[in-house]
């Protein structure tokens, strides 16, 4: 099974490369690696990532909908 990033997702991994990248381009790249490599992780193995049903119900397959920071209150976020 494959991944689908929404444009809001792939807005939201173009603006965590661009605050990296103030710092250095090369590290704003290898991140975007590892978040890439993680994608593809769910899309083979969809189960290993945590379904988040009190966010938004009803989504087939995986669809990476946003990237947000982990310490983020998620529920103040609009999705």
């Amino acid at each position: 099974m494959a991944y689908r990033l929404t444009r809001r997702a792939r807005r939201d991994v173009l603006s965590i490369w661009n605050r990296i990248a103030k710092d250095s381009e090369s590290t704003a790249d290898h991140f975007i690696d590892l978040l890439v490599h993680h994608f593809r992780i769910l899309g083979d193995v969809p189960y290993a990532g945590r379904q988040r049903d009190e966010l938004r119900t009803g989504y087939p397959g995986v669809r990476i909908m946003n990237v947000v920071h982990g310490r983020m209150d998620l529920k103040r976020y609009p999705f």
